[in-house]
């Protein structure tokens, strides 16, 4: 994250919004799939990126931190950001746009 011009703050904020603040120091290939997908998570929180692009968000994430993921993309889309994910799991986001592919259209 400080690669991309995170301070201290913005990085700890980050890891905190996924409850993984305590594993800062622990080197990713450490963590467990659930705690890299928060990490992953974390750092796209700090990303400057307009459009993201997350295929499976949800994967190996409990309850809270899809909850932290929906109010992530929530504050994003609020700033002028565009998000396209690409799931098999109903995300309770405000105000989807669905396009759904190879199946039953609903």
């Amino acid at each position: 994250m400080r690669l991309r011009g995170g301070d201290g703050r913005t990085t700890v904020a980050a890891l905190a919004r996924f409850g993984i603040e305590t594993l800062a120091e622990v080197p990713a290939r450490l963590l467990s799939a659930g705690q890299r997908r928060r990490l992953a998570l974390a750092r796209l929180a700090t990303a400057p990126a307009r459009l993201w692009l997350l295929d499976e968000p949800t994967v190996a994430l409990d309850e809270a931190a899809v909850a932290a993921l929906i109010s992530l993309v929530a504050e994003h889309r609020a700033h002028g950001g565009a998000v396209m994910v690409a799931t098999h799991q109903a995300l309770a986001l405000d105000e989807p746009e669905i396009l759904r592919l190879g199946g039953p259209q609903a």
